[in-house]
């Protein structure tokens, strides 16, 4: 609209000219905001999910997350994706046992390494698994990763150096034990985007790690058909933060054909809603064998928009 220059249509012009100045500054807003929701986004491009405690959200976990086919013996693989793809596919907990090893037969060079049962079976080295981990994290920078080390025989100094030369330290979140958890948007913009759980005695003597079950209580894990999963206490204390929930088949052979009957969203939501009223809480952590068969990333999805 052209205004004339003149004493009647000022007022006009002025009102036209403040209106408009109030809507420019309405869009910058506007603009302003949205620009921030697309600059921060948290564990699969969700921005809702930046205002989540780490507490207060749900990963899709692996268990025993090494062990894959064709790297270990098909009689002990839990999985069938190495640890790179599993993260590609929104897995956000890797389960992980870790041993040195000193003139062994079948894992020849002493190092430390990744193997389950037996070293026979299969083995790898740690720091081959720790540089999958960091190759992720680097390009990926807005998610939120975790690490559980369950059955280990090294100790704190031992730990944090293979993740010192690893260059994964400057990752690693770190918080006193009581103090509130970050949200993942804080841990994104901090860039401490790496959690991890070991049970070792003494872990906080090294910031960047917590000792699992000082922070973290699970259910049995010895679950021998679909009919067995269990929602008692297994380890921890059921007042610490973090709740665990082990959904496989434990077998001498894990097969990808329990997965196809356990992994369904029937079978987890039924899990996790018996879970839910024995212990009053949505699982943070979901293990699960074969990852790639059922539903356990589109269930944890679920869960995580509900919050």
């Amino acid at each position: 609209m052209k205004c004339k220059i003149s004493i009647n249509s000022g007022i006009c012009c002025r009102s036209v000219f403040f209106m408009c100045l109030g809507l420019f500054f309405a869009g910058l807003s506007g603009c302003k905001e949205d620009t921030n929701e697309l600059a921060i986004s948290c564990n699969g491009n969700i921005s809702q999910y930046c205002n989540h405690k780490y507490n207060e959200h749900t990963y899709a976990g692996t268990h025993n997350s090494f062990a894959y086919t064709p790297v270990y013996n098909d009689i002990i693989a839990n999985q069938r994706r190495s640890i790179t793809q599993q993260l590609q596919d929104g897995i956000r907990c890797l389960n992980l046992d870790v041993y040195l090893l000193v003139g062994d037969t079948f894992c020849a060079d002493s190092a430390i390494y990744v193997y389950h049962q037996y070293p026979g079976f299969g083995c790898q080295f740690f720091t081959d698994v720790l540089s999958e981990v960091k190759s992720f994290i680097d390009a990926n920078s807005n998610e939120v990763v975790t690490i559980t080390i369950e059955d280990t025989n090294l100790d704190i100094v031992q730990l944090s150096l293979a993740f010192s030369q690893a260059n994964l330290t400057g990752y690693q979140y770190h918080k006193q034990q009581g103090e509130p958890w970050a949200t993942l948007g804080q841990m994104i913009q901090s860039n401490k985007r790496l959690v991890v759980f070991a049970d070792v005695s003494n872990p906080n003597q090294t910031p960047g790690f917590f000792r699992n079950w000082n922070y973290i209580f699970d259910n049995p894990y010895s679950a021998e058909n679909r009919y067995d999963f269990s929602c008692s206490l297994n380890r921890g204390n059921t007042a610490n933060d973090l709740f665990l929930l082990n959904h496989f088949i434990t077998v001498i052979t894990p097969r990808p054909d329990s997965a196809t009957v356990v992994n369904t969203r029937a079978s987890l939501a039924g899990h996790i809603e018996d879970c839910k009223s024995a212990f009053g809480r949505i699982p943070n952590f979901i293990y699960v064998d074969f990852y790639d068969v059922g539903d356990v990333l589109s269930v944890t999805d679920s869960l995580n928009r509900a919050r």
